[in-house]
């Protein structure tokens, strides 16, 4: 007859199992864990213009003002999906980015 499993015993102490623990959860998508939490802003950034850069795949929103600051250096191609080149203001890389305006 084998030893009764003892819940609070060693192996509780050291084996991650499925038995209801706490941490059993995986993270969300696309939440902060770790170093990121600690040092990024909880508030998502809002505004009326939202840009979607092809070279990282970020998508952000900008105000207005922030994204006419972006404008001076940029080229317009329409027949690409991203056809603005700017500099992107997640990765801060020049590359091809998406915008669209929203209220």
């Amino acid at each position: 007859m084998p030893p009764p499993r003892d819940p609070l015993g060693k192996q509780a102490l050291f084996y991650a199992g499925s038995a209801g623990g706490h941490g059993d959860k995986p993270p969300e998508e696309g939440a902060v864990t770790g170093k990121r939490a600690l040092f990024s802003n909880p508030q998502a950034p809002t505004g009326p213009v939202r840009i979607e850069c092809s070279s990282c795949g970020a998508r952000t929103r900008l105000g207005v003002v922030e994204f006419l600051r972006q404008l001076p250096v940029w080229l317009w191609l329409p027949w690409r999906r991203h056809p603005l080149l700017l500099n992107c203001p997640v990765c801060h890389r020049r590359s091809w980015l998406a915008v669209s305006f929203s209220s």
